[in-house]
């Protein structure tokens, strides 16, 4: 399932840059790359519908009998094994620490300081996600601040599902201001979250990258 937007607790059908504007350079230069945006795999295989595909003037033909067998098995050994594509469920970090929005900036401080985390999922009485809540929207507000979490948090925010692609998580972080992707079921339940730190342990820790593509 690819990825939904939430805005305070509701999953709306909006297009994703209208909410958040593109990374930097990466927002410029996504029309010349490939992987930067997602569906573009789609525009891409549509425009292949104009090429001219050559073909060679002698079709090249296959041994027989035994020569035929030894062939397809020396082919079949050329090619790599396509390795599983890692899904949200496989690297999300759980359980999430959270935070209420009637909750202080002091007290979702610290929260943060005694897990060593940058994120706090904002949830509601049923424990649903409404947002998100990072050690800089904190800091803005300075950490000792009375002022409730409800009026500084992140009301619009981006979730992933347990089959979601880490493919296009990676992609997301490479092209929008987003620093964490939580994870909820069937119900809209709070099953985990992913941040860019965990894409990096999974590099760090030499993981097979080349499948997320």
């Amino acid at each position: 399932m690819s990825l939904i937007i939430i805005d305070q607790g509701n999953r709306i059908q909006t297009p994703l840059r209208s909410i958040f504007k593109p990374r930097g350079v990466e927002g410029l230069t996504e029309s010349k790359n490939a992987n930067a945006t997602p569906g573009f795999e789609d525009q891409l295989q549509g425009s292949t519908s104009g090429l001219i595909r050559l073909e060679t003037d002698v079709p090249k033909r296959a041994p027989s009998g035994s020569a035929q067998i030894a062939y397809e098995e020396a082919s079949k050994a050329g090619k790599p094994k396509p390795r599983p594509t890692l899904k949200a469920s496989q690297i999300m970090t759980f359980p999430v620490h959270t935070t209420g929005i009637a909750n202080t900036l002091r007290q979702a401080w610290a929260l943060l300081e005694e897990h060593a985390i940058a994120h706090l999922v904002v949830i509601n009485e049923e424990e649903e996600p409404l947002g998100l809540l990072s050690r800089q929207d904190v800091l803005l507000h300075g950490t000792d601040s009375t002022v409730t979490v409800a009026v500084v948090y992140q009301k619009q925010i981006l979730v992933a599902t347990n089959d979601t692609e880490i493919s296009q998580i990676a992609r997301i972080f490479v092209q929008y201001p987003i620093g964490a992707i939580p994870v909820i079921g069937e119900r809209n339940e709070l099953l985990g979250i992913i941040s860019r730190t965990d894409l990096v342990r999974l590099l760090i820790n030499d993981a097979q990258v080349e499948s997320w593509a």
